[in-house]
C-alpha cells in the first residue's frame, strides 16, 4: 500500500510505500518458540502443585495459587493460552484430646488440611491457532519508488541493511571486551560513542 506523509512543520509531503511480506522461516522460529514456551509453562503450572509426600510445599490459599499460576502464564508470555482448572482438597483427622488411649466417652478434636491442587491444564487450540496466523508477517517502509525498486528489491535491501541494535554484538563476537561498569550518564554516553565508533571502523 502507499501512503502520504506530512512534516508537522515546513508544510513538507512526502509518498511512502509500506511493503506487508510474510517469511515463513521467521513463522517457523515463531512457532518453535511458542510451543516451547507454552510446554516451559505446562511443567511449572504442574509444578505449582505436586502430589502429596514428604517435604512436599502444598498451597493452602486459593488467591496465593491464583497469584503464582498469574506469574508463570505471564512471564512465558502465554496468558490466554491456557486453560488452568484446579480443586480444593480437604483432609479431615480425628485425634482424642490429652495423652492416652482412647475410650467411647472422650473428648475428640477434628482436623483438617486443605490444599489446592491442579487438575488440568488444557490448551486453547483456537486462540493458539489465531496467534499462529500472525506469525512471519513484516511490515517494511520505503520512500523508494516502483521504479527504483521492485517489491522483491525492496525487501532484499531490507535485509541486507545496517542494523544498528545488533552492533555490539557484532563488536563482542571479534574483540574480547572486559566488563566496564560507569555511572555517570556522561561516561555512559561516552563510552556508547566510543564503541559505535570502533564498530564503524
Amino acid at each position: 500500500m502507499e501512503r502520504t506523509c506530512c512534516a508537522p512543520v515546513g508544510d513538507v509531503e512526502w509518498n511512502e510505500r509500506v511493503l506487508v511480506v510474510r517469511s515463513p522461516m521467521h513463522a517457523n522460529q515463531q512457532a518453535a518458540g511458542l510451543e516451547k514456551r507454552l510446554s516451559y509453562a505446562e511443567t511449572h503450572l504442574t509444578a505449582l502443585t505436586p502430589p502429596r509426600g514428604r517435604g512436599k510445599r502444598h498451597i493452602t490459599d486459593e488467591a496465593t495459587l491464583v497469584a503464582a499460576i498469574d506469574l508463570v502464564l505471564t512471564v512465558c508470555r502465554v496468558k490466554g493460552l491456557l486453560r488452568v482448572a484446579w480443586e480444593k482438597q480437604v483432609e479431615q483427622t480425628t485425634h482424642y484430646v490429652g495423652r492416652g488411649r482412647g475410650a467411647v466417652h472422650r473428648e475428640k478434636r477434628v482436623t483438617q488440611k486443605v490444599r489446592y491442587h491442579i487438575t488440568h491444564i488444557v490448551r486453547q487450540e483456537d486462540t493458539i491457532a489465531a496467534r499462529r496466523q500472525r506469525f512471519g508477517w513484516k511490515a517494511f517502509v520505503t520512500n523508494a519508488g516502483h521504479q527504483r525498486f521492485s517489491l522483491q528489491e525492496a525487501v532484499l535491501c531490507y535485509r541486507n541493511a545496517y542494523r544498528v541494535e545488533r552492533i555490539f554484538n557484532r563488536l563482542k563476537s571479534r574483540v574480547h571486551i572486559a566488563p566496564l561498569f560507569v555511572k555517570l550518564n556522561e561516561h555512559i554516553e561516552g563510552l556508547t560513542y566510543l564503541l559505535t565508533l570502533g564498530v564503524r571502523v
